[in-house]
C-alpha cells in the first residue's frame, strides 16, 4: 500500500496528512503501545509513505536510526493487539484473483505456529539442521535481548491476528441464478456452506479431473439386487449406507460436474457421506486434514472397487488405482497381502527450503535413502506402482527469527514440482541402473563443490575480492605511480604492472574454465536419469491445492487441468490460468504456506485423457431433469442464451426418477435419502447463509 509518493520523510516536523494518519492508525493498531505515534510516523516517512515496508521494519526492529523501542516502563502493553473496536469488526476478504494493496501486509501477520512431526516414506533419522532452529544450540539465549524481544513481539502479533481472523467467518455467499450459468467450458465449482470443509470439497473437486479416478467411479455399479421369488429382477437401487453409499455419492457428484449447466453446486448433504474432519483453526495445516481425508477416501474406494485390497489373506495383484506398494529394497513384498503400512496412497514430502532440495524429485530421493539406527543405509523403493499418486507438501518451519543485523531478511524460494514426473528411478525393477546413475550424480556434485571451493581460493582472501584488489593495484601502477625521472623505478613500475596483468589473466582464464566445467556438469545432472530404461512410467500433474496462509474459504484454492487448459477455483470463482502460474505460484511464500497437495496420475493419450465417462442412465436422467428445472427458473432472456453442453445427454426428461441432487423447487418433491440436494443459490434451504 503506497501513500503519496511526494511525501518527504526528511520533513519529520510537518503535520501528518490524511493518508499518513490512516496508515499510522493501522500500524499503531498492529503494534499496540510498544511504539509511539510520532515514531511510527517518522518510520513511515523514512520509507516514503510505504506502509508495507514500515510494517516490516516495525516487526523486524529495523528503525534506520529513526528511533529505538521504548523501554518497558513506557509501554502499557507488551505486544501487538488486534484493531480497535472503532475499526470494522470483520476483516476485509482478500481477493486472490486481483490486486489488493493491503494483501501483503495482511499476510505478513499470518503464520503457522504449529509444531508437528512429519512421517514421510519412512522414519527420518537426519540430524536437526541448526539453520532451521529458532535458537541455535550453541547460542546464548540471553546474548541478544533485542532479537528475543522482536520474536516475542512478532509471535504476539501473529497470535492476535489469528484470533481476529478465526472469529470472523467468511459468510457463504449465494449468487443470483443468472450468475450461476456455466459458460466457456469452465469446471463446475463445489461449495460447502461451512468454510471448515472447503478443503474437502476442493479435494473431491480435484479427483474428478484425474481421468483414472473419474472413469473408475463412472464404471462402478452397485451390486445387483437378489431376484424376487417370481424370478423378476428389481431395479438397481442406490446404496443407502456403507462404502457403496460413498461411491454412489462420488458418482453423482462427478456426473453433475460433467453434465450440469450450473457453474456451482452446494455439496453440504453430499459431502456428509464422506465424514471428513473439519479444518477448524488457522494454526492447523489444511494439508494435514487433506492427507487424512484423501487416505480414508482412497482406502474406501479401492476396497470397494477391488475387494482383494480389503482382505487380510494373500491375493494376486489387484488393479492399483490409489495405492502403491513400497518397502526396503531387500524385502520380498511382491506377493504379500494388502497392508496399509506398505500400501500407501499419499506421501508426505518434507520441504526444508534449501537450494539442493527444493524440488519434488530431490526430496523424494532424499526420503527414499535413509540412514538406519544401525548405521547402515537402507534404501526404500516402490515395489508396485499405482495409477494415481499424491504428495502432501509439509512445511514445518515458522517465520524465521531475526538472527543477523536488524532488517536482515531470509529469502525464500517457491517449491518446484514438474508438470511431468518419471517415477522409474524409484522402482525396484530399476534399482541397479538407478543406483549407478545416483553414484555418478554424487560424483558430479562432489566435483562441482570442489570447483566452487577452487573459485573461492582464486577470488577471495580474508573476505576481500582478490581480483578487485589486483585491478586496483594495476590501475595504480599504470596510472598513478610516478617514476620521478628514475629509469630504474620506471622499469620496476612497468614490470610490476605487467606481472599483475599476467596473474589476473591466468586467474580469469582458470575461472572461465571452471565456469564452463560447472555448466557442463550441471547439464549432465539435469539429464542424469534421462534414458529409455528410466522413462517408462510417466505421471502427469492433474491437481494442485494451495493455501495463502490465512484462514477461510477464500484462502484455499485449487488448480485443475481439463482438456489441456488449467483452471483456478477459489470458492465459486473459476478462472483460466497459464501453466507457468500453476508451477510458480508464490502464494504464502513467507508464511509457511503455499501449494500443499499435489495429485499426479499415469500419462494417457489425448483420446483416453478426454474419454466420455459412462455414467449410469438413471444418473444422467437426473441431471437432465435438474438442468431443465434450472433453465425454467432463469429469466427468459438468460435461458435463451444458454446452450446445451456438448456432453449433455439428450433432451430433458421430466419423468426421470428424482436424484438426491435435484435442484430445490416448488415443482420437485424433496428426495427421501437425504434432506438436502445439491443446491442452486437463492433456493429454499435449511443451510442458511
Amino acid at each position: 500500500m503506497h501513500l503519496d509518493d511526494s511525501t518527504d520523510h526528511r520533513n519529520d516536523t510537518a503535520p501528518p496528512t490524511e493518508k499518513e494518519r490512516e496508515a499510522v492508525f493501522m500500524l499503531k493498531g498492529m503494534m499496540g503501545d510498544t511504539v509511539q505515534e510520532d515514531v511510527v510516523l517518522g518510520l513511515l516517512r523514512f520509507h516514503n509513505g510505504d506502509a508495507d515496508k514500515a510494517a516490516s521494519a516495525l516487526l523486524e526492529g529495523n528503525f534506520h536510526g529513526v528511533h529505538a523501542l521504548p523501554n518497558s516502563n513506557t509501554a502499557t502493553t507488551s505486544g501487538p493487539r488486534t484493531p480497535p473496536p472503532s475499526k470494522p469488526e470483520k476483516p476485509p476478504v482478500i481477493d486472490l484473483t486481483g490486486d489488493d494493496d493491503d494483501k501483503e501486509l495482511s499476510r505478513a501477520l499470518q503464520a503457522s505456529l504449529e509444531e508437528s512431526q512429519v512421517t514421510n516414506f519412512g522414519p527420518s533419522t537426519r540430524a536437526p539442521d541448526p539453520n532451521w532452529a529458532m535458537v541455535s544450540s550453541n547460542t546464548d539465549t540471553n546474548a541478544n535481548t533485542q532479537v528475543s524481544q522482536e520474536h516475542q513481539m512478532l509471535s504476539r502479533a501473529i497470535e492476535e491476528s489469528l484470533a481476529f481472523y478465526s472469529n470472523n467467518e467468511e459468510v457463504f455467499e449465494e449468487l443470483p441464478l443468472e450468475k450461476q450459468v456455466r459458460k466457456g467450458g469452465r469446471p463446475v465449482a463445489l461449495r460447502p456452506t461451512s468454510q471448515s470443509l472447503t478443503y474437502a470439497s476442493l479435494l473431491l473437486h480435484g479427483l474428478f479431473f484425474v481421468p483414472q479416478v473419474r472413469l473408475a467411479i463412472a464404471e462402478w455399479r452397485p451390486p445387483a439386487p437378489t431376484p424376487a421369488i417370481d424370478g423378476s429382477v428389481p431395479e438397481v437401487a442406490p446404496p443407502k449406507s456403507g462404502p457403496g453409499y460413498i461411491l454412489w455419492s462420488m458418482l453423482e457428484i462427478f456426473a453433475n460436474m460433467d453434465l450440469a449447466q450450473l457453474s456451482e453446486l452446494n455439496v453440504d448433504a453430499a459431502i456428509a457421506a464422506f465424514g471428513p474432519d473439519h479444518w477448524n483453526s488457522p494454526v492447523e495445516r489444511p494439508g494435514d486434514v487433506s492427507f487424512l481425508f484423501y487416505n480414508k477416501l482412497a482406502w474406501i474406494v479401492e476396497a470397494e472397487l477391488y475387494s482383494a485390497a480389503a482382505t487380510e489373506i494373500q491375493q494376486a495383484a489387484w488393479p492399483r488405482l490409489f495405492h502403491f506398494r513400497y518397502g526396503s529394497s531387500d524385502a520380498d513384498l511382491i506377493d504379500a497381502p494388502f497392508d496399509r503400512r506398505i500400501d500407501l496412497s499419499a506421501v508426505k514430502v518434507d520441504i526444508r527450503g534449501t537450494d539442493d532440495a527444493n524440488d519434488l524429485l530431490s526430496c523424494l530421493s532424499s526420503e527414499l535413502t535413509m540412514q538406519g539406527i544401525d548405521g547402515f543405509v537402507k534404501q526404500q523403493v516402490i515395489i508396485q506402482p499405482s495409477d494415481v499418486v499424491a504428495f502432501q507438501l509439509v512445511r514445518d518451519n515458522l517465520i524465521p527469527t531475526p538472527s543477523g543485523p536488524a532488517g536482515s531478511r531470509v529469502e525464500r524460494q517457491t517449491f518446484r514440482y514438474p508438470m511431468q514426473v518419471y517415477l522409474d528411478q524409484f522402482l525396484k525393477e530399476n534399482l541397479e541402473i538407478a543406483n549407478a546413475r545416483r553414484a555418478r550424480l554424487h560424483e558430479i556434485q562432489a566435483e562441482v563443490e570442489s570447483l566452487h571451493k577452487r573459485k573461492d581460493v582464486l577470488t577471495r582472501h580474508n573476505d576481500r575480492d582478490v581480483l578487485a584488489d589486483m585491478y586496483s593495484s594495476i590501475y595504480y601502477y599504470e596510472n598513478i605511480a610516478e617514476h620521478e625521472n628514475d629509469p630504474q623505478r620506471e622499469t620496476t613500475i612497468q614490470d610490476t604492472a605487467r606481472k599483475l596483468r599476467k596473474i589476473v589473466t591466468r586467474i580469469e582464464n582458470e575461472l572461465q574454465t571452471i565456469d564452463v566445467t560447472i555448466a557442463k556438469l550441471g547439464a549432465e545432472t539435469e539429464n542424469i536419469f534421462d534414458c529409455p530404461e528410466l522413462r517408462k512410467h510417466r505421471y502427469d500433474l492433474r491437481v494442485v491445492l494451495a493455501h495463502d496462509g490465512l484462514y477461510g474459504r477464500n484462502h484455499l484454492y485449487s488448480y485443475v487441468k481439463q482438456k489441456g487448459r488449467w483452471w483456478k477455483t477459489v470458492d465459486y470463482l473459476v478462472t483460466e490460468v497459464s501453466e507457468d502460474t500453476v508451477l510458480n505460484d508464490p502464494v504464502g511464500l513467507h508464511l509457511g504456506a503455499g501449494p500443499y497437495f499435489l495429485i499426479y496420475s499415469r500419462a494417457l493419450g489425448e483420446e483416453e485423457d478426454n474419454m466420455c465417462a459412462p455414467w449410469p442412465e438413471v444418473v444422467k436422467a437426473n441431471v437432465r431433469h435438474n438442468n431443465k428445472v434450472f433453465l425454467e427458473q432463469l429469466p427468459p432472456e438468460i435461458a435463451a442464451q444458454v446452450t446445451e453442453l456438448n456432453s449433455s445427454p439428450g433432451s430433458p426428461d421430466t419423468s426421470a426418477v428424482q436424484s438426491e441432487y435435484t435442484i430445490s423447487s416448488d415443482s420437485v418433491e424433496p428426495p427421501e435419502s437425504r434432506q438436502e440436494p445439491m443446491e442452486v443459490g437463492n433456493q429454499p434451504s435449511s443451510h442458511g447463509a
